[in-house]
């Protein structure tokens, strides 16, 4: 963009200049004003003999160049709907419906096929008092009798917008909004605009030489040489443009797709899985014991259709068992409960994509001795938790996961990858504070510096599976590296989105406007 406002530009031009960038409709434009001083769209039109469409057109380009001021005039009218059409020749419902049974036919089933929209007059006429309902029968009241004796307000309504469909919106308020809401009536806008020349475009006018001119080059004015009889119009390159949106993947799935590539690169293959878990895969074989409250329903979606799935095979499965009653061979005194395979069965909405890493452990179970390890992992997907909506929750929301499993990896390892999977995101400074997660130890929390809000914001969990975790899918106790921080946050700084909800709302402003992702 210019550094300097176009209408700035244009002041310190010459008129020679300025007329030599005109187009030949904005002449014919500024010429049109001779006669007189303001003139309508219409009367743009008539004199210039263009479209409406292209005379409006030619004046915005005046305006933009300060040879042309345009003035709004919006002005609001009522208009009937089919249905307002409807009532306002047959009657409204609840008036045609208070009228039968003023006459003594009150039984509803009878009611039902003798007057049309029956449904909307029983309502209206409870809402406004005029009758009860009791034993299939519509009694009348009081309120219901006076009524057959007046003019609503709706009626007189309805009965002008008819005759006068631009009314203007003069009538009583709650009844114009009444009717609005019961798709009677609606508000038409309508825009008149006045054209007049300003102090430089009657300047320019004045100056102004009808012709033919040449505006664009093609091959028959080269050939012809119409070029040098009629002579070119000047471009203005500073001219204001109209925005190109071009197509382009919602920020969202930018991220995500960027996220991937960088695991990619660092050698890690991506993981996948079902969004609907059994508890087991969700809770237990992350030595998650079965009263812990992060498995309440508070914060877990529970399935009724399917309530249970399948336990893996039994040896995991007792191995898991007995990790949890009694730490197995874990060299650990595990929950000391009695572990009920029901519950674990459970069907839950899975709360976290680290199920996809204890999956991945127990697959990796049969090749562990031939050599499929070391071995590196990574996730991104949706989770889901039972939490309340605000600015800063959602139920429905994304994880990027990842494991690194070999004899030799140890917590200097996790710390690099961790480091060199947000400096690829534009965080360069990443700390780790200690912190206690139920399936790993050592444990730590996630912080990023982020250098425009000059604060550091924390991302999630991570740390080294314990061998409770490890041992019983694995069928060894081999180190085993684990985070899995969120997307959301991050995303929403870089976007100043302040309202979490508006990552998913699909706003067309906020998706053209949205840059693009480049890390």
């Amino acid at each position: 963009m210019h550094k300097y406002p176009f209408i700035n530009i244009m002041s310190i031009m010459s008129s020679d200049k300025i007329i030599q960038q005109l187009h030949e409709n904005e002449k014919r434009v500024l010429k049109s004003f001779k006669s007189k001083k303001v003139l309508s769209a219409d009367e743009l039109s008539k004199i210039t003999k263009l479209s409406k469409e292209a005379a409006e057109k030619a004046a915005e380009w005046g305006k933009q160049k300060n040879l042309i001021s345009i003035k709004e005039n919006v002005s609001e009218f009522l208009e009937l709907t089919i249905e307002g059409h409807e009532y306002s020749k047959t009657g409204l419902p609840e008036k045609r419906l208070i009228s039968v049974v003023s006459k003594g036919m009150d039984e509803i089933e009878t009611l039902k096929n003798k007057i049309p929209q029956f449904s909307i007059g029983l309502v209206w006429i409870n809402k406004n008092g005029w009758a009860e309902v009791k034993d299939g029968k519509i009694l009348i009241t009081k309120e219901g009798m006076e009524s057959l004796s007046r003019k609503l307000d709706e009626e007189e309504l309805l009965a002008k917008v008819s005759k006068n469909t631009k009314m203007s919106r003069d009538f009583k308020r709650d009844i114009v909004d009444k009717l609005i809401r019961r798709g009677l009536i609606r508000i038409r806008t309508e825009v008149n605009r006045e054209y007049a020349l300003t102090a430089s475009g009657k300047k320019i006018e004045s100056q102004i030489k009808l012709g033919k001119e040449i505006g664009q080059i093609t091959v028959d004015v080269l050939k012809k040489g119409d070029w040098k009889k009629y002579g070119l119009r000047a471009y203005n390159i500073s001219t204001p443009a109209a925005k190109i949106h071009p197509s382009k993947k919602h920020f969202m799935t930018q991220v995500i797709e960027y996220i991937r590539n960088v695991w990619t690169e660092m050698g890690f293959k991506e993981m996948s899985g079902p969004l609907l878990e059994v508890s087991f895969w969700n809770f237990d074989a992350l030595y998650q014991p079965q009263d812990h409250p992060a498995r309440d329903l508070a914060d877990t979606f529970y399935m009724k259709i399917p309530s249970e799935g399948q336990l893996p095979e039994d040896e995991i499965t007792q191995a898991v068992k007995a990790t949890h009653e009694n730490g197995w061979t874990c060299n650990s005194l595990g929950w000391q409960y009695s572990w009920n395979p029901n519950f674990a069965k459970k069907s839950v909405m899975r709360t976290h994509t680290t199920t996809l890493s204890v999956r991945t452990l127990a697959q990796l179970r049969k090749d562990v001795d031939k050599g499929a390890l070391p071995a590196k992992y990574f996730s991104v997907g949706r989770v889901f938790r039972n939490e309340v909506l605000d600015w800063k929750h959602l139920a429905e929301f994304y994880q990027t996961d990842g494991i690194v499993v070999g004899e030799d990896v140890n917590f200097r390892h996790f710390l690099a990858y961790l480091k060199r999977y947000f400096a690829k995101l534009g965080f360069e400074k990443a700390r780790f504070r200690p912190a206690y997660f139920p399936y790993t130890e050592m444990s730590t929390e996630i912080e990023v510096f982020h250098p425009e809000q000059k604060s550091w914001i924390e991302l999630g969990g991570a740390g080294m599976f314990r061998p409770e975790v490890v041992k019983p899918l694995l069928g060894k106790d081999i180190p085993v590296l684990a985070w899995g921080p969120g997307l959301e946050r991050l995303v929403m700084i870089n976007y100043d989105i302040k309202n979490i909800r508006e990552l998913y709302w699909n706003d067309l402003k906020q998706l053209r406007e949205a840059k693009i992702w480049l890390g």
